[in-house]
């Protein structure tokens, strides 16, 4: 089932509360809420206070993406928020299987994020634990980058894997995902959709409803045509 997670840092922030009703009512699968410090991407991002606000006003899943050095500092924060996926970079974490058993003893589900240049083997060790991976499709920090095509073997690959490892682990896909790019990632193997500037937010009267229904319609239908060949 191919599922949206809209990107709510892409919104507008003076009215986030607008944002959240408008999303409820595209009925979008997660919110995918980027925290950056300034350290391990060079941007800043959301912090825990917006996050625990952002919950407060809505049920739709929290899928909160840690582009930050030591996530493991702010798993327990982020449990008692009640975020739903908690997702770190291989290369920030610490020992990545604490990390992972650590996110799902509090009660969240674990996601890795593979950078650009980061190869699926490194999460070899960790994928059986794993709720979803996630695979970035440019250099985190920025939105409005074209896609990087050698990430598109890189879904390829963990796809292989998880079927034949019988996992039905999901993968995401992050970074200029929109019509024009999804013949590209759906055959690959991804599952969920970040959907971000290119695809949904694109300004105040911009149809959330109908941007999160044309994404998924697409999808279904290259998954079809994939399917027959």
């Amino acid at each position: 089932m191919i599922k949206v997670a809209a990107s709510i840092m892409c919104g507008n922030p003076l009215k986030i509360g607008e944002e959240l009703k408008r999303l409820e009512n595209a009925k979008v699968d997660m919110l995918h809420c980027d925290v950056m410090d300034g350290t391990f991407v060079h941007n800043l991002g959301m912090g825990l206070y917006v996050i625990e606000a952002i919950k407060d006003k809505t049920k739709i899943p929290l899928d909160v993406h840690l582009a930050i050095v030591k996530p493991e500092r702010y798993l327990k924060d982020l449990a008692k928020i009640g975020v739903d996926i908690a997702a770190f970079h291989v290369e920030a974490a610490g020992s990545l299987v604490n990390v992972v058993k650590e996110i799902k003893t509090l009660g969240m589900k674990a996601c890795a994020v593979l950078n650009p240049e980061t190869p699926v083997s490194s999460i070899k060790d960790i994928l059986d634990e794993l709720y979803m991976v996630n695979v970035l499709t440019v250099h985190p920090g920025f939105s409005g980058q074209r896609i990087i095509p050698e990430t598109i073997n890189k879904i390829r690959e963990l796809k292989h894997i998880l079927l034949e490892r019988n996992l039905k682990t999901l993968i995401e896909v992050d970074g200029s995902i929109n019509i024009k790019t999804l013949p590209m990632v759906i055959p690959a193997g991804a599952d969920v959709l970040v959907a971000g500037t290119s695809s949904m937010f694109q300004g105040e009267h911009a149809d959330y409803k109908a941007k999160a229904d044309e994404l998924r319609s697409a999808a279904y239908n290259i998954l079809k045509e994939t399917q027959k060949n």
